[in-house]
Formats: C-alpha cells, structure tokens, sequence
C-alpha cells in the first residue's frame, strides 16, 4: 500500500504532457497527410489516426523517465480535441464522416493511455527487478498483450503508409508487412526480461486475426480462410524469429557488458 500511495503522489509532469501533444500532431498530422491521398476509407483513415495516439502515448512512455502515464492520457485528451476541431472546422477533414470524430473522442486518450503502458513496459519502469526473477518461469501474458499492442500498430504503420511510397506495389507491401512482425519480435525479445519468445509468437498470430476484423468488419472486404489461416502461420513464425533474434541481442549486449566490467 505504501508503494502504492508514493506513486499517486508523484505530481504530474506537464512538461512531458506538452512533448506528448507536440509529438501527437507531427506523428497524428503526418500520418493522416500520407494516407488520405491513397486510402479513401475513412475506416482506414480513422484505424490510422487512432494509431497514431497509441504510438503518441509509447513515445511518453517509453522517453521519458519514471512512469507517465497520465501524462500520455492527458496528452491523448488535448490532441483529441486539437484534431477535432481541425477535422471539423478546416479543409483538411473535408468529406470525412462523423465517424473519425466520433472515434477520437471516444478512444483517444484510452488508446493513448494503452500506448504510454506499452511504452512504459518496453521501457521496464514496471517492478523490472520482480520480473526478471519470473521471467523464465511461466508464460507471461503482459508481454503477449505488449506484442500485440506493438505488432498491431507497426502492421498498420507498415502496410497503410509505406503503401503510398510503393505505389501499392502488393509484394513490397507484403514484404513491410512481414518484416514488422520480425521486428515486433526482435524488440519485444530484446526488451523483455528474461526469455520470452513464446509470447511474442502468440501476440503474432493473434495480430494477424484482429487485422483480420477490421478487414472484414471494417472496410467489409472479403479475405479467404486460406489467406487468414496462412497470415496467422506467417504472423507467428516470423514473430517467433524476430524474437529468438532479440534475446539473441539481449544476451550479447549482456555477456560484452559482463566481460567488460
């Protein structure tokens, strides 16, 4: 209880409130800017905009020091009604839906509170010292949640903004798209205490499956069982690897600090 109270009572850090909605509309703004031109859903444009308060938040958390996660949601909040008015009230948000705005003033500061928790764990503000004593005991679903938080925003950002730059070139697109699930791997593997390749992997696949409901649901295109069944095999196999690459990594990086001291 003592541990808890010291922590509510650590002030909030407006400075890192402010970082948060500077980098929010750099990161939000350019996003929406690269996607509109190419992507005409506003499905798709919201999905990208809403990750792009996700990514707002893992960068408070992951930056700066101690936990902030406040921060991230406040910052959330400021940005959701900056982008509000921007969408409403300019020619930027001209012909756009109700539904982005909607969006963002129902999910953003959460998406931007998940973001900065996403952050913080890849950071290690959380009990660093109680879970590396647990780390290769059993499976840990935090960093299964961590993974998939991770690998879904970096499918997105891969796939729906690196799309324009290849002129929707499918195979260049599926190459991106492959590679952030090796990535999503290699830093949840690297940044993890402990050994934890399994958890990545499951993360993985289950990515491959929400992307899956928001093709499906979202922007209602058809996808074959095939399709879905071989994403989910790709999704956990190269999600696998990225993560036996990172642990690799971690335990280089760790064996040269070691020898060096």
């Amino acid at each position: 209880m003592s541990n808890d109270t010291a922590k509510s009572a650590i002030p909030t850090q407006w400075k890192w409130v402010l970082i948060g909605v500077v980098a929010g509309i750099v990161i939000i703004g350019a996003s929406f800017l690269i996607v509109v031109p190419t992507f005409h859903s506003t499905a798709i444009q919201a999905l990208v905009v809403l990750v792009g308060f996700v990514v707002t938040g893992a960068v408070v958390g992951y930056f700066s020091p101690g936990v902030t996660i406040r921060e991230a949601f406040f910052a959330g909040l400021v940005l959701m009604f900056i982008f509000a008015v921007v969408f409403s009230a300019s020619s930027i948000g001209a012909g756009q839906s109700k539904q982005l705005l909607y969006l963002l003033l129902v999910f953003s500061g959460l998406l931007s509170l998940a973001g900065a928790w996403m952050g913080e764990k890849l950071q290690g503000s959380f009990e660093k010292k109680a879970e590396s004593g647990e780390a290769d005991e059993a499976f840990q679903w935090k960093w299964v949640l961590a993974g998939l938080a991770l690998g879904f925003v970096l499918n997105v950002l891969f796939v729906f903004l690196l799309a324009p730059i290849f002129n929707i070139n499918l195979n260049l697109v599926h190459v991106a798209f492959s590679f952030s699930f090796v990535l999503t791997g290699f830093i949840v593997g690297y940044k993890s205490p402990g050994v934890t390749i399994r958890e990545p992997a499951l993360a993985g696949a289950i990515a491959v499956i929400v992307e899956w409901l928001f093709i499906q649901y979202g922007i209602s295109l058809r996808v074959p069982a095939g399709y879905i069944a071989f994403g989910v095999v790709e999704g956990f196999l190269l999600t696998l690897f990225g993560a036996w690459l990172g642990e690799r990594y971690q335990l280089a990086k760790e064996t040269k600090e070691t020898a060096v001291k």
